[in-house]
């Protein structure tokens, strides 16, 4: 019976915020339920912030920020007061790096306490990170603002019908329309060279001109978003684990790891050995490999995470009933996913780089 009220109480909860909140409720306070910006890049939140001069925040780096600060919450609040008898918390942190720990003992061997803490803290953060855009408002509440040329919009005061209507319309604003936006915006007129022409108040998805209309088109653009969603994150992340293969490797082979890669003592050895010169030809697609380990570390972790943000955007425009909330737990399940393969690929790469290549006894 407890299973079943828990149940019950996710569709009450999967009704009220996926039907009566978005469909019932804003409506009639006056307030327009629209789709967020989707763009691969962060949104720019302000430029020259905090009267900085060069200074720009976007919302992945709010993300970003915001999922390292509840890692360093987590890991100071379940560590600050160490107990016999653990509590909740420290329970979990225990149980945590006690199978991280292990994974990487199974994996590193005597390299695992030099692996173990960069892997164990891309983990977190990255759980941490993937976790952050199943909160309500992350990804979703932010600034309406003007639409650039080209951008998808919304009109500002319109009713959710109407903003499915100019969804479906496939509205675009022009050059024009953001000129006239904006010096609205600022509470100045528009010059007239800018001030969009009849017709010219946006263009359909196939490039005819729309109605002219006296509202102007605008984009939503979130306050928080989703650090895996950049692939400036997920890149700098890959840049940072193929450079510390390289110093874990370096570290337990010194200069003698490079020859993985220019192996110039399989040269040396011609004489004996005539197949030296593929063995030579192998380590520098050694190179090639190591370089495209970038690409999968960054591509594959940002391609699951920004596909998921989708999902979770559309999904409620389709059916804002139940299915959200099993998209919810299959988002929950792939950002699990994501950050345990980041980590366990890491783990895996450090540990081959400690093994020493190519290297042979020689025999009388």
């Amino acid at each position: 019976m407890k299973g079943v009220g828990i149940f019950i109480g996710m569709l009450v909860l999967a009704a009220i915020f996926c039907w009566l909140v978005p469909f019932v409720l804003l409506p009639n306070a006056g307030l327009a339920m629209a789709l967020p910006v989707i763009t691969v890049p962060g949104e720019k939140l302000c430029t020259d912030c905090l009267g900085i001069n060069g200074l720009t925040l976007t919302n992945t780096l709010m993300g970003t920020l915001l999922a390292d600060i509840l890692v360093l919450l987590f890991a100071f609040g379940a560590t600050r007061r160490l107990k016999e008898v653990p509590g909740r918390l420290q329970g979990l942190f225990e149980m945590l790096t006690d199978v991280l720990y292990g994974l990487a003992k199974s994996t590193a061997g005597s390299n695992a306490r030099r692996v173990f803490p960069l892997m164990a803290t891309i983990f977190l953060f990255l759980l941490f990170a993937n976790w952050l855009e199943l909160i309500p408002g992350v990804d979703s509440v932010g600034l309406m603002h003007c639409a650039e040329e080209g951008q998808s919009g919304y009109s500002r005061n319109g009713a959710v019908l109407e903003v499915k209507k100019a969804l479906y319309r496939g509205e675009r604003a022009t050059e024009a329309d953001y000129e006239a936006c904006h010096s609205k915006e600022q509470g100045s007129v528009a010059p007239s060279e800018v001030e969009p022409e009849p017709g010219t108040a946006g263009l359909t998805s196939t490039g005819e001109q729309a109605e002219p209309s006296n509202d102007h088109i605008y984009v939503v653009t979130s306050f928080v978003r989703a650090a895996a969603t950049d692939l400036n994150l997920t890149l700098a992340l890959a840049v940072l684990a193929v450079l510390a293969v390289q110093y874990f490797g370096i570290r337990a082979l010194g200069i003698g790891y490079f020859a993985k890669f220019v192996n110039v003592p399989a040269l040396n050895k011609l004489d004996k050995k005539p197949m030296g010169l593929m063995d030579f030809a192998v380590g520098l697609l050694e190179i090639v490999s190591e370089l495209s380990r970038i690409i999968s570390f960054g591509f594959r972790l940002f391609g699951n995470l920004f596909a998921g943000q989708v999902l979770l955007f559309v999904i409620p425009f389709l059916a804002g009933a139940l299915l959200p909330l099993v998209v919810y737990g299959f988002e929950m399940f792939v950002g699990v996913i994501q950050a345990f393969v980041f980590g366990m690929l890491l783990l895996v790469f450090a540990s081959m780089a400690t093994i020493g290549h190519g290297q042979e006894e020689e025999h009388d």
